[in-house]
């Protein structure tokens, strides 16, 4: 499979910003990122279409589709995910699906040590995942948590930590100190396409049909799926 000049497709709606790029590999043709709300399905297809005719890329041209698929808002992730699986359905063409948080700590790979993003899950519960990274390359050596506070605090034996996210406000009153962090957190579309390409090119990689949101659910909740 030839991966010079992939065109691809990245979007995030995992938050409440709307984040969208389109690449030529590892080029970025055109983007959007900015802070929404809960518009997602009334501003997510226009703005594609808006970046699309920007990167002066057709549809038809996209060889990949990158999406992050969570955790996060429930209603973002269903109108991302459902999106992307439509349009990757109707064009055949495969679809990468990039865990949010690890999205969010590649925003500061350069960073040699612990990162910890965090996203306020609501209920005194957090999403997190711990990653180590050597200023290159990152590694998660987690798994992708939803956690009160406390237990978060168990976890976290390292005191070098950069963390990241809007569940930051939570910490500082169980006595976790913040000393590294990154007020443009937020999940970039561009940053979902670079890790999409990655995993791209190692085949993982997924069908249309078999995309879903990354969803967490506490122990606490009695979660059948039926």
């Amino acid at each position: 499979m030839d991966y010079e000049n992939m065109k691809l497709l990245a979007i995030d709606t995992s938050t409440d910003y709307l984040s969208i790029a389109v690449m030529d590999d590892e080029k970025v043709l055109g983007r959007f990122h900015k802070e929404i709300g809960r518009n997602h399905s009334d501003l997510l297809i226009p703005t594609i279409d808006k970046v699309m005719k920007k990167s002066r890329i057709r549809l038809k041209d996209v060889g990949l589709f990158c999406i992050g698929i969570g955790p996060g808002s429930f209603t973002g992730l269903r109108i991302g995910v459902a999106t992307v699986k439509g349009l990757a359905y109707s064009l055949k063409k495969p679809v990468v699906a990039v865990p949010t948080l690890d999205a969010i700590a590649n925003n500061v790979r350069s960073f040699k040590g612990f990162i910890c993003p965090v996203l306020d899950a609501r209920k005194n519960k957090v999403y997190a995942c711990i990653y180590r990274s050597d200023g290159e390359n990152i590694k998660r050596i987690s798994g992708y948590l939803l956690l009160s506070v406390d237990e978060l605090k168990k976890k976290l034996k390292k005191k070098d930590i950069f963390f990241l996210g809007d569940g930051l406000a939570l910490l500082k009153p169980a006595g976790i100190p913040v000393e590294k962090t990154l007020s443009e957190w937020q999940p970039r579309a561009e940053v979902i396409g670079h890790i999409g390409l990655e995993n791209f090119k190692k085949r993982r990689f997924v069908k249309p049909e078999e995309l879903e949101p990354l969803y967490l659910y506490s122990r606490e909740c009695d979660v059948t799926g039926r």
